[in-house]
């Protein structure tokens, strides 16, 4: 075990600092420096997103409600995140068909069609980086996937973030530009991104509360939001929140190196 783990991380292990919890948890403790964010903030990600996934039956959380209180009394994990803050462990599978609109035309259900994409990846060591607390490769891939579709936030309708830990969902939203630093505690009151919300983020639940597909958690969700496919869960009337023309998804890599956005949009 301790060849694996120097293998893994390198002199890192030594000070017990290996896996990715330990690296999301420096880069949101160094956030908490800079712009003032935390547990306050995280917690209404966690529970925000545990509130869509109680309306998911295939969600691993669905039947496990959470209050703000649960999560203040859970267990830490690496500090400053307990346990609600990590995302699950899942084994199993998921998968989008990718065609021309053409074809789509002809399908038995109406297509999420792709309006714009981007990428963006800083790549740099997280124990030797300047940027810990962002932006990330976020703000620029946000910015590209944005200009290819001719859109701007405003024109967006929901979000579906990819969300190792409740911190990644902050800087991911910050970084687009849907708040400026410190604003994501004030920005999420109200219930911003849960059911009824104005801007609902992770509706299957998320990483967080459905399941871990990596990239595939988020893109799939949007899809059939659009799609119309979400039953109970469903944006518009069903959860008093606004029928879904465009969709903004993301995916992120290694520890905030690297990010990729992507626009789905009602054909």
């Amino acid at each position: 075990m301790a060849t694996m783990l120097t293998a893994f991380s390198g002199d890192d292990a030594v000070f017990g600092h290996f896996g990715a919890t330990g690296g999301y948890a420096l880069a949101a403790r160094r956030a908490m420096h800079e712009f003032g964010t935390g547990p306050e903030t995280w917690k209404k990600i966690a529970v925000g997103q545990r509130k869509w996934a109680n309306l998911n039956p295939q969600a691993r959380m669905h039947a496990k409600p959470m209050t703000e209180s649960d999560y203040d009394n859970a267990k830490w994990v690496v500090e400053p995140f307990r346990l609600p803050d990590n995302c699950l462990i899942t084994d199993g599978g998921r998968a989008i068909i990718i065609t021309s609109v053409e074809r789509a035309r002809d399908l038995k259900q109406p297509p999420a069609v792709i309006m714009g994409m981007g990428q963006q990846h800083p790549s740099t060591e997280v124990a030797q980086s300047t940027w810990m607390a962002g932006p990330t490769g976020a703000k620029k891939a946000g910015a590209m996937a944005l200009s290819m579709a001719g859109i701007s936030l405003d024109d967006v309708d929901a979000c579906q973030i990819y969300d190792c830990f409740t911190y990644t969902v902050e800087i991911t939203l910050q970084d687009y530009g849907f708040f400026g630093p410190g604003e994501g505690r004030n920005w999420l009151e109200g219930g911003t991104i849960e059911p009824g919300g104005r801007m609902p983020v992770n509706t299957s639940g998320g990483l967080l509360s459905e399941a871990y597909f990596m990239g595939l958690t988020p893109i799939s969700e949007g899809a059939m939001q659009i799609m119309g496919r979400c039953g109970e869960r469903q944006l518009g009337p069903a959860t008093r929140t606004k029928r879904p023309e465009i969709i903004l998804c993301s995916d992120n890599g290694g520890v905030l190196q690297s990010h990729s956005s992507i626009l789905l949009r009602r054909l």
